[in-house]
């Protein structure tokens, strides 16, 4: 299981993508304040949004797949007590990390605030570079065309650098298959 934020589940989403998440993780969590940015983003107009309401439910039978989790009267207390803290966590930062602690889940972001606290806790941390590395081994992302489309896609709709070290890693991982 993974909780993710909104950057990867953004970037994902305007690069047409999110169905990595399903194919990779048997449960993919976020929380309502991650879908209150979201709806945010719709009202300023941004089509990809529409991505991820479809994916999303609140229920666990459903066939959608992206499980929106409300927080516990104690998630909610740590995440205001994240907040308070000078971190510089979001709420929508600080309820994931909450969710993530006390429900044992690793945590999918690229915000390095968050990421940096969430190891300083003892939470897995995972960022976009290593989500599609996985998926390269997992073989779900393996068709050197499909994996440069994805790689241009990202970089294109979201304004995204991946890392030197990171393409030529993910390229000759895909290349040795």
């Amino acid at each position: 299981m993974v909780i993710i934020d909104n950057n990867i589940l953004s970037s994902l989403a305007k690069a047409n993508r999110l169905d990595l998440l399903e194919k990779l993780f048997e449960e993919v969590r976020t929380t309502p304040e991650v879908m209150h940015e979201f709806r945010d983003e719709a009202i300023i107009g941004y089509e990809f949004v529409e991505n991820v309401e479809r994916v999303k439910t609140y229920s666990n039978n459903d066939e959608r797949w992206l499980r929106i989790v409300s927080p516990t009267k104690q998630e909610n207390e740590q995440k205001e007590k994240l907040t308070e803290k000078k971190e510089g966590l979001s709420h929508a930062d600080a309820e994931c990390l909450s969710v993530a602690l006390n429900r044992d889940e690793a945590l999918l972001t690229d915000d390095f605030r968050l990421g940096k606290v969430a190891k300083q806790n003892g939470i897995d941390v995972y960022d976009l570079e290593t989500f599609l590395l996985a998926c390269v081994k997992q073989k779900i992302l393996y068709k050197p065309d499909e994996a440069k489309e994805t790689i241009k896609k990202i970089e294109e709709k979201d304004f995204y650098t991946f890392s030197e070290s990171f393409i030529e890693s993910f390229f000759k991982k895909i290349d040795l298959d």
